[in-house]
């Protein structure tokens, strides 16, 4: 066996300058296989979008110094004229061609790509035949109308109408050239309204998107073949749309709170993207069984797997991405469906949305179509009034429900807040706190997913962990996180005053002017809960079971009064009269020491239910408002951590 030396080789890629010539150092008995591996890696990315094998090797021997050799090098001369040999073994060694190893630096091997380099050809597979009928037959999906039992039926029957709406017993279903728009209005699936007689058809009705194929193990969160079509998805596309043609072009977010069905939305998204813009392509990328995958369904139907989306080109399509880590390239336009959680592709400029929470009107008419037979009506009550309107908390774990105490427990509110619901990595704030977005869906705000939930919160945090509760509703109780800091305050001033002790005052008066303070003694009194006004009982601090009852917050009578807890400047309601008109009525407003409340509050308007000023004063039985004093108790939230029932 001949010995082994290290040998270094000159190498030029057809088509580049000679002054793009690299090295190779290697020793004399690495093969072809091995020579084409390392070419690749020294090069890289370049090529990267296929398999070092598919590289064709020459052995040449061209001098450098020849003015005219970029000219010379080209495809159809190196064999010919440069007297090129093929490396066409993979078992063969440098050594082997190279049987007087060089010792100049002339060009000794000229590297060759693949003639055409497509993407498909190497980074794609077929996926599993029921995923490839799945999408193929997407754009064929029925949008279908769940019509109210005696239902006239031949209210879709004239010509004008049966051409867009086929009724079989109590469902209405369109045909696959009709969708509908935010206003349940019919429209062509390219946009335009569908008009009969200089009208458009308006279909109010609850509605269902009716995929051909069933989803199970193909999208993974969709089990049944027939999703909700939710109101709020309909006006996000509108709104998406919008924002789209005039701003946002190059993509968008779309966050909601877990267990909401946004992966139902990314796929009614991916439904109305084939039927409206049916020439383009779409790349669904979602996790699966923990595996990030990506399918490319294309225009004319046929469906890739994508193995690789680090070497993907720019796409001229859309990508839908469903609660995973995006890919690192171009297409016409983004979605991201995610939780909350901060992402790269939010610093680009993108527009982000907020999903809403669902309507117990949805709730029902799912159970109604899809669960009745299957989940108990007084087990949705229940976990609803839990964990409100989350479809996974009713219809997925309604027999294995998460444990409030667990969920609790490791949900840190203040962080959650502080870093807009994301980045905390944590599976369990989102599920007690809710994402509320305003009308455009372009802002949010944060709320407790219940009353139980936000009081669980708040014993937990109130025996470990204080200053969080502190911090909630210094920091948030007028921003997005206002709900839950004003619910907080509420319990925390409902515990310390309850509770008893010294507080100081000062009155309000109409014309404004400050009035000294004053000292205010509250006895120690039991909690106690009631449902209407005949419950309050002499002797106890009574808190309506409604947290939003009246006006009234905690009630005292023969004890200093009435208390009236509130986080801003509240007006009184009128409702309160019939409940206080026999009481000596002293309305205590409390407020956290924000700012400097103590000196600018001041005396709240009687105002009507419809929130305007109540100018009944003349009527009888009124004679309680002119007698009543309003008197500002500011809570120091910082003395209140080790006053009285909040003492460690």
């Amino acid at each position: 066996m001949s010995d082994i030396i290290e040998v270094m080789i000159y190498c030029l890629v057809l088509g580049d300058a000679i002054n793009a010539s690299f090295s190779v150092r290697g020793g004399s008995d690495m093969n072809v296989s091995e020579l084409k591996i390392f070419i690749k890696d020294l090069l890289k990315p370049r090529f990267d979008a296929f398999a070092a094998n598919q590289l064709k090797l020459w052995q040449v021997d061209i001098p450098t110094n020849d003015i005219d050799l970029d000219d010379k090098v080209n495809a159809d001369n190196i064999e010919k004229e440069l007297k090129g040999v093929l490396l066409s073994s993979p078992f063969q060694t440098v050594g082997d061609y190279f049987k007087h190893l060089p010792s100049s630096k002339n060009i000794r091997i000229i590297v060759k790509a693949p003639d055409k380099i497509n993407p498909e050809n190497y980074n794609r597979d077929r996926p599993p035949l029921n995923e490839q009928e799945f999408w193929e037959e997407l754009t064929a999906a029925q949008i279908v109308f769940k019509l109210p039992v005696n239902f006239d039926e031949t209210t879709f029957m004239s010509a004008e109408l049966s051409e867009y709406i086929n009724v079989q017993g109590n469902e209405a279903i369109l045909n696959d050239r009709v969708m509908l728009n935010a206003q349940d209005e019919l429209i062509n699936n390219n946009g335009e309204p569908i008009m009969v007689k200089s009208t458009k058809i308006k279909m109010n009705y609850v509605k269902f998107l009716r995929l051909r194929k069933p989803p199970t193990g193909v999208v993974y969160g969709i089990s049944t073949q027939e999703i909700l079509i939710r109101k709020s998805y309909l006006q996000m596309i509108e709104k998406i749309e919008y924002d789209r043609a005039h701003e946002y072009k190059e993509g968008c977010v779309i966050i909601g709170s877990p267990g909401i069905g946004k992966t139902h939305f990314s796929l009614y998204l991916a439904f109305y993207i084939s039927r409206r813009y049916h020439f383009s392509d779409i790349v669904y990328h979602q996790s699966f069984r923990d595996q990030s995958r990506a399918l490319h369904i294309k225009s004319d139907k046929s469906v890739m797997r994508i193995i690789n989306l680090e070497r993907e080109f720019p796409l001229e399509g859309f990508y839908i991405a469903d609660s995973v880590i995006l890919a690192p390239y171009k297409t016409a336009f983004t979605f991201l469906v995610t939780i909350p959680k901060r992402h790269e592709f939010t610093k680009e400029y993108v527009r982000k949305y907020y999903a809403p929470i669902w309507t117990e009107e949805e709730i029902w008419d799912v159970w109604n179509v899809l669960y009745k037979t299957k989940i108990l009506e007084s087990r949705v009550k229940e976990l609803i009034r839990r964990w409100g309107c989350i479809p996974r908390r009713i219809f997925c774990e309604y027999n294995d429900e998460p444990n409030v105490n667990d969920i609790v427990s490791q949900c840190d509110a203040y962080a959650y807040l502080k870093c807009n619901g994301g980045a905390l990595g944590d599976n369990y704030s989102g599920k007690a706190i809710h994402i509320i977005p305003n009308s455009d869906f372009t802002d949010k705000t944060y709320v407790p997913a219940s009353t139980e939930i936000c009081e669980a919160l708040f014993r937990h945090y109130k025996d470990y962990t204080k200053e969080i509760i502190i911090k909630v509703i210094r920091n948030f109780v007028r921003g997005a996180g206002g709900t839950l800091a004003r619910r907080f305050f509420e319990l925390m001033a409902h515990d310390v005053l309850s509770n008893g002790g010294t507080f100081t005052v000062r009155r309000l008066t109409k014309d404004g002017i400050k009035q000294p303070e004053e000292v205010f003694y509250l006895q120690n009194l039991q909690l106690k809960q009631f449902r209407n006004i005949s419950e309050i009982t002499p002797g106890y601090y009574n808190i309506p079971e409604d947290a939003n009852f009246e006006s009234v917050d905690a009630i005292a009578p023969q004890c200093n009064g009435i208390h009236h807890l509130q986080q801003q400047k509240h007006m009184i309601s009128n409702k309160l009269e019939n409940h206080l008109k026999n009481l000596p009525i002293h309305l205590y407003f409390v407020v956290p020491d924000i700012g400097d409340t103590f000196n600018n509050f001041y005396l709240q308007k009687y105002v009507t239910a419809g929130n305007t000023e109540y100018s009944g004063w003349q009527l009888k039985h009124t004679e309680w408002i002119k007698n009543r004093a309003d008197l500002h108790l500011p809570l120091d939230l910082q003395s209140a951590l080790n006053t009285g029932a909040w003492s460690t």
